[in-house]
This record gives structure tokens, sequence and C-alpha cells, in this order.
């Protein structure tokens, strides 16, 4: 609940709705017995958009989220994975978080791209694993 903010937030009845198409997977993740974060992705024919990442905050910090990355990539090496993040403004109040997160990203091979998603909740920046942004599979996947 932490890892975002209640206006970003779906409803927990609506997630488990939306996953009970067969492209749309919502996954917790545990090491061993520790649960440590969970994932929301669908998956189209081009394109892997990642809604939710989510690592347990008292493990963050320790690799788990680049895990479930790199868990993604090889389980789809021929998609490109992309998800939408806070734009990077600095008048931001947690301007420094999403700076944190970006970097995160960028380091685990993620790239800014010049496409925006718009929505009620306002403009989010996408990012992409892919050489160039295939929008019409990102638009194709999110339907």
């Amino acid at each position: 609940m932490s890892s975002f903010p209640k206006w970003e937030r779906f409803p927990l009845w609506q997630l488990n709705l939306m996953a009970l198409h067969k492209n749309v997977h919502f996954q917790a993740l545990y090491d061993n017995e520790k649960f440590c974060g969970l994932v929301y992705y669908a998956v189209g024919s081009q394109t892997v958009y990642l809604l939710y990442l989510a690592v347990n905050p008292d493990l963050r910090g320790h690799g788990y989220g680049t895990q479930i990355l790199q868990h993604l990539q090889a389980k789809f090496p021929d998609k490109q994975l992309t998800l939408d993040i806070e734009p990077v403004t600095k008048t931001a109040k947690n301007y420094s978080q999403r700076v944190h997160r970006l970097h995160f990203y960028e380091r685990n091979g993620f790239h800014q791209t010049s496409a925006k998603l718009t929505d009620a909740d306002g403009e989010f920046q996408i990012l992409t694993t892919g050489k160039k942004l295939n929008t019409a599979s990102v638009i194709a996947t999110l339907k």
C-alpha cells in the first residue's frame, strides 16, 4: 500500500477482476516464506505492460525489484517491457523519489520515451526496454 499513493491504486476487487483475463497476471512474490512484493502486468503480442511493481518496504534495497525485472525480461525475451512513472518534475513534492525511481528503472534496462500516458490521474512518462517504443503494441496491450 505504501508503494503507490491512494489515487494511483485500483481497488483490489478490480485488480482481481481484471486478472481473470488470460493475459493479465497478478502475482505475489516470495523468498521462501518471506513476502517480498507483488507484480501486476498485461501481456500483449509484442509488449509486456507493467502496471504495478511493489517491493515490501522492509526489503527495499536488497535487489528484489531488480530480480523481478530480470525474471520478466527472461520470461519475455522477445517483448518490450513497458511501464509508466510520474514525470520527473523539479517542482513535484516527491521529486527525489521520482528521480530515484527513474534511476532504478534505467539501471534495469529501461529508457525514457517521448510518449506520455494521460488518464484521470494526470500525465505519466512511458519507459520501455525496447529500442524504440512500439506505441501501437502498447495501446493494444492496455485494451
